[in-house]
């Protein structure tokens, strides 16, 4: 058992007004964690939400992550204390919270994700305590990342009051939800004008409030773009996408 709580080098980068970059796993493949996070991005971002992985493949993908040096962060599908307490318990540096839209749905992430007095997490740690340090329990508060995701039109309307919550560090938004929350199909290569508007609208209440803004996003362009405007914390390509993408490029280039 290590003394003290490794610091969360994410959460250092991004007080100190850094851009942290990661990847997001879709797969449970605990080699495929290993690989993404030994290529010198920030974090691992393993997804519960959308990804084929379960509660019960958390500990080994955090695990691998962390041989690595990266974060590994775990997305859950929902504003659910338990499985938010879970995922923390089972080691993971920081949660992201789907679909929170109102101030109460933050109160309530921050309930989940921080010890008392600032939240009502239980305290029983199993890996935590164990594997990451006899003094998680004081250092969990500080050291662990709570992130809210913004994707809606309502959340883009309620940024700077969410945002403000205390305990809440920042945010990250789904283009594609927040595209669809003002009319317009998924999958476009740009936000629409209303629903950039909201993006807008979160990018300036996270500057307002001294949180860091984050998005969703594939490819290199769009990420500098995204940047030189102020967001630092993106998410900018998942392992099924770079498998799905790789391949073709190869069979495109060998068949021409």
């Amino acid at each position: 058992m290590a003394d003290h709580m490794a610091a969360n080098k994410t959460k250092r980068a991004l007080r100190e007004g850094q851009v942290a970059l990661g990847a997001s796993m879709a797969s449970a493949s605990s080699l495929m964690a290993e690989v993404l996070g030994g290529q010198g991005i920030d974090f691992v971002l393993v997804d519960l939400q959308h990804g084929e992985t379960n509660v019960g493949d958390v500990q080994r993908l955090v695990h691998a992550v962390l041989t690595t040096g990266a974060t590994p962060l775990v997305r859950v599908p929902g504003n659910d204390s338990i499985l938010v307490q879970r995922c923390l318990d089972l080691g993971a540096y920081g949660i992201i919270v789907p679909y929170v839209n109102t101030v109460e749905m933050a109160r309530a992430v921050v309930q989940a994700a921080r010890y008392p007095p600032l939240g009502q997490r239980s305290c029983g740690p199993a890996r935590g305590a164990f594997y990451l340090a006899s003094d998680y329990f004081q250092r969990a508060n500080e050291e662990l990342l709570v992130v809210v995701m913004l994707e809606t039109r309502q959340a883009a309307e309620n940024a700077g009051a969410i945002l403000a919550v205390e305990g809440v560090d920042g945010c990250i938004i789904g283009p594609n939800d927040l595209a669809i929350s003002y009319g317009h199909p998924s999958g476009l290569p740009q936000p629409p004008p209303d629903a950039e508007q909201g993006v807008q609208r979160v990018l300036a209440a996270a500057k307002q409030t001294g949180k860091f803004a984050g998005m969703f996003l594939s490819g290199a362009r769009e990420a500098n773009r995204r940047i030189e405007q102020g967001f630092r914390f993106l998410s900018v390509a998942s392992d099924v996408r770079i498998a799905a993408t790789g391949l073709q490029a190869l069979l495109t280039e060998i068949r021409r």
